[in-house]
């Protein structure tokens, strides 16, 4: 914790706005004012506007924190969501030319990076940008709580390849052919577990369908059988059944035109 205080101790709407709903329901804390403490040093990054940061607060809650809600056991976010949630309006560049859009710290935090590029009109681009790396990084939280069954290591345990991931695919030789549901995915056990979750709630049941078939007659089944086991998993360790979950996030995702995301009120 910094010895240096620079706030002035007073909280503007929005931070009553987020003490009302993130801080007393969920035990989240909303960090928008870039507390540089939070990031790291090897980075030049910009600060989050006051308007995108509170646009983002909004979507986080509609689009992840309430569809839980709708789903799960009382008080299961509060008691496994991440307690941290960084806003950042830039990327952090890399030195190879590389970019990085979202991190996260132990289950503790998840930085979200590029919120002055947020644009709310586009589901596609949210759940790319955000929304994957949210639930991709809370399901993490889940398995590392409680574990999943080592039948789905051993679903595909030869073809995992660690941190070549970024290299080893192309397009002759896809991942999803494989059986991953994105490159990443094939790093590793874990990777591939959480990765499933994130991809599955955010794809309508027709783009799966052709997310399935576009892996072929190998990749397509495989896939098919580790989300039973994913399925399987969520429903007899957390009482969640993820198509109500999908159903849930698909419908407010159609229905994202009609927020209202710049209300404090």
């Amino acid at each position: 914790m910094s010895v240096v205080n620079g706030d002035d101790g007073e909280k503007n709407k929005f931070d009553l706005y987020l003490d009302r709903e993130y801080v007393d329901p969920y035990n989240i804390s909303f960090l928008y004012k870039l507390p540089d403490i939070e990031t790291n040093f090897n980075h030049t990054l910009v600060p989050a506007t006051l308007e995108n940061s509170i646009k983002m607060s909004n979507l986080v809650k509609y689009l992840c924190l309430e569809p839980y809600d709708a789903v799960a056991p009382e008080f299961f976010m509060k008691k496994f969501f991440p307690k941290q949630l960084l806003m950042v309006g830039s990327a952090a560049y890399q030195n190879n030319g590389t970019r990085i859009i979202g991190t996260a710290e132990g289950g503790l935090k998840i930085s979200l990076f590029e919120i002055n590029n947020l644009d709310v009109t586009n589901i596609e681009t949210l759940n790319a940008l955000y929304f994957r790396t949210i639930y991709h990084e809370f399901s993490h939280i889940l398995h590392q709580n409680v574990d999943f069954s080592s039948d789905f290591d051993a679903i595909t345990e030869t073809t995992y390849v660690g941190d070549s991931w970024n290299e080893s695919w192309t397009a002759a030789n896809p991942s999803n052919a494989a059986g991953y549901i994105s490159n990443y995915a094939s790093k590793e056990a874990t990777e591939d577990f959480v990765e499933l979750i994130a991809h599955y709630i955010t794809s309508s049941t027709s783009t799966w369908d052709d997310i399935i078939a576009a892996a072929g007659d190998t990749g397509g089944p495989i896939i098919t059988q580790k989300m039973e086991l994913v399925k399987k998993y969520l429903q007899t360790t957390w009482s969640i059944n993820i198509d109500d979950l999908r159903d849930e996030i698909q419908t407010r995702s159609a229905n994202l035109n009609d927020q209202d995301l710049d209300n404090i009120n």
